[in-house]
């Protein structure tokens, strides 16, 4: 990994009583080289007008996003903050960029989001992830979006596996249909399960679906945790990755994660967290360690949502604070349950070889780095 630009509480301006925090009054440490870390959720933005669906909570989402951005992004640091020509983000460079050059991510999951019910295109196009996986073929996988509800819905599950050569599939509880909006449950027998049964006859194990930030004032019970347990024991071969978990609904996703070995987390949106809520990102991470689900917590930020770097150095030297792992019984935060989350985890359930990925990294021109670029200088509108 290339070397560091700069240190919390220094050079980056964040707040040293933060940083002070989120280390439980421990030194500072820089992410150790010899971590493979794969961000488990990168994608790109068509919120153009003309992308939206009429009469959608399409604006108000894209509001939403960049209101995360704005509100999460470390305060009095205002270099990690995506520059304003580069908010309609369908740019393989900026993206790649921003994980491999900018920051200590080796590899990344591109989602490609099928958010069909506000856009039109599903919001995040999947041509971004491709070029970034023809690019950068030792750092970029690629989840495919799919909605239950579409024609020929299992002969799309065989096309984005023949020709898009996806390594799992991504769903959202909503989808527009005919004009009205449809929610989908994972344990839905009619609609989801032969989905399930087509791709495990493919090979693929892995399911995802978006949970726990609902998209404005629709139906909000789609969102929750309450149809894994069926689908999961329904299908125990079959890992199912939550998306936002514990953002919302935390005592619920705890329980799934406690009696399902084949739920797993993905710290997406939580994981933005860390530095003006930090407790609260305690009481998750702490829940689902305690419950024994150490090893299915992936790390993910959803960048550009949030630029990778800062996050995964305060995330290396975040610990629960000893006053709650008294008060709660909660477990610490090893550096061994660290490693997992920041890539072993992903590596596991997706069966990647990562000496393979290494290798083919090795040979692209983010492994020449020898210091990290400043953040956001490369895309649309840069040299």
């Amino acid at each position: 990994m290339p070397e560091q630009t700069a240190k919390f509480g220094g050079e980056t301006g964040i707040d040293p009583k933060i940083a002070a925090r989120i280390s439980d009054g421990k030194a500072w440490e820089p992410l150790p080289d010899d971590i493979f870390v794969i961000d488990g959720v990168a994608h790109t933005y068509n919120h153009t007008p003309d992308n939206l669906i009429p009469g959608s909570y399409a604006p108000m989402m894209t509001q939403m996003l960049w209101g995360i951005h704005e509100f999460y992004t470390p305060r009095d640091t205002p270099k990690w903050l995506v520059p304003q020509q580069h908010r309609i983000m369908q740019d393989a460079d900026l993206i790649g960029h921003s994980l491999f050059g900018e920051s200590q991510v080796d590899a990344c999951v591109y989602h490609h989001l099928p958010i069909f019910n506000l856009f039109k295109d599903g919001g995040g196009p999947l041509y971004v992830g491709k070029e970034m996986r023809e690019r950068w073929p030792g750092r970029v996988l690629i989840y495919g979006g799919i909605s239950p509800y579409h024609d020929n819905v299992l002969d799309e599950i065989d096309r984005f596996l023949d020709e898009e050569k996806v390594s799992a599939f991504k769903f959202y509880p909503l989808d527009l249909v005919g004009g009205t909006v449809r929610g989908t449950r994972m344990d839905d027998e009619k609609l989801m399960f032969p989905l399930y049964e087509r791709m495990l006859k493919r090979g693929i194990k892995t399911v995802a679906m978006h949970k726990a930030i609902p998209f404005g004032n629709v139906g909000h019970e789609y969102f929750m945790v309450d149809d894994v347990n069926d689908a999961a024991t329904s299908f125990p071969e079959m890992n199912f990755e939550i998306f936002h978990g514990g953002f919302a609904f935390l005592e619920d996703t705890v329980l799934k994660a406690t009696y399902n070995s084949n739920v797993t987390i993905n710290l997406e949106g939580t994981s933005a967290l860390i530095f003006y809520a930090p407790e609260r990102l305690a009481h998750i991470l702490g829940s689902l360690v305690q419950a024994g689900a150490a090893d299915r917590i992936v790390w993910g930020t959803g960048v550009p949502v949030i630029h990778p770097q800062p996050f995964l150095e305060a995330f290396w030297n975040f610990q629960i604070p000893l006053s709650m792992q008294e008060g709660y019984a909660y477990p610490a935060l090893t550096p061994e349950i660290k490693r997992m989350m920041l890539g072993g985890t992903q590596a596991r359930i997706l069966n990647l070889d990562v000496e393979n990925l290494k290798r083919v990294a090795a040979t692209d021109e983010f492994a020449k780095r020898d210091r990290l670029a400043e953040p956001w200088t490369s895309g649309r509108g840069t040299e």
